[in-house]
């Protein structure tokens, strides 16, 4: 189910705290939500190893990812509504222009089907939840959670029992990066072994697509990531064309119910790597 309310973060932390404290009322975790949240960590630390990974993390407010100008986003929405079909299919060329025009402006930068004469075999389709990927050898799902509403948020997605299409993100821990952990925290998985030309240039293929930046789009409701490709799949059998991290999902309000949903999905032509990971709202011009 795709979330209504203007702040998606915080209503999707009320829900899951909310069925972890079913005898609090509803008007005592909306006054006291924090801590509330203190006392869901303090009953996931009963497992092993939670405590360990943590409990020297910083307790940090609540803090939505997305500021009251998400309104912007809803703009971005309207703009794209007669643009994109209801139906999930391949656009033509000429929708995929439009969409480009508006994404480009709603960025700020250059937003393209295609780079150098590649492209993915789809620019519109169904994304699905993907879980956490290890970032270096040792790494554990653990680890992930930079705070306590970080762990509450993303912890129960779970880490992937295999390693991305590029293998680790860093060699070691002591060598991994911040970089390294935006790219793993907003990564997405394609169809790359789709892609119109990758049997015949797999090599050139498989560098293109290593990081690459992509804009996905919830073209329902203007949620917007920065992404950058980490994995290849899902599969062809499971009706889904790519995968999204969990934070991924969550920015795009596609965390709960079935997990899933329609998204545009076009490269950002971002040489000189200037644009950050991560959700965006649209500028006040859009």
């Amino acid at each position: 189910m795709q979330f209504s309310s203007k702040h998606p973060p915080f209503e999707y932390l009320h829900k899951k705290w909310t069925a972890k404290h079913k005898n609090l009322s509803d008007n005592l975790i909306d006054k006291h939500l924090k801590n509330v949240a203190l006392g869901s960590l303090g009953g996931l630390m009963l497992f092993g190893g939670v405590n360990a990974a943590i409990s020297n993390q910083p307790v940090l407010p609540i803090q939505p990812h997305i500021t009251p100008t998400t309104n912007k986003n809803a703009l971005l929405s309207a703009e794209l509504k007669d643009k994109v079909p209801d139906e999930v299919r391949n656009l033509n060329s000429e929708e995929e222009k439009k969409v480009e025009e508006v994404l480009t402006k709603f960025l700020g930068t250059p937003v393209k089907a295609s780079i150098d004469g590649v492209r993915l075999n789809k620019t519109y389709a169904l994304i699905g939840a993907e879980q956490h990927l290890y970032r270096y050898p040792g790494d554990n799902v653990f680890a992930h959670a930079k705070s306590t509403t970080d762990w509450a948020m993303y912890g129960d997605s779970g880490i992937a029992p295999g390693l991305g299409a590029w293998g680790y993100f860093a060699p070691s821990k002591e060598q991994f990066s911040e970089e390294d952990e935006q790219r793993e925290r907003y990564y997405i998985a394609v169809q790359t072994f789709l892609a119109p030309g990758f049997a015949e240039n797999v090599a050139k293929y498989r560098d293109f697509f290593k990081y690459r930046k992509m804009l996905v789009v919830n073209p329902k409701t203007g949620q917007a990531v920065v992404t950058d490709i980490a994995d290849a799949g899902p599969s062809e059998w499971t009706g889904k064309h790519l995968g999204g991290s969990p934070e991924v999902m969550f920015n795009l309000g596609l965390a709960e119910g079935p997990r899933k949903g329609a998204v545009l999905y076009f490269f950002i032509d971002d040489p000189q790597n200037a644009i950050p990971l991560g959700p965006v709202v649209a500028p006040n011009n859009i």
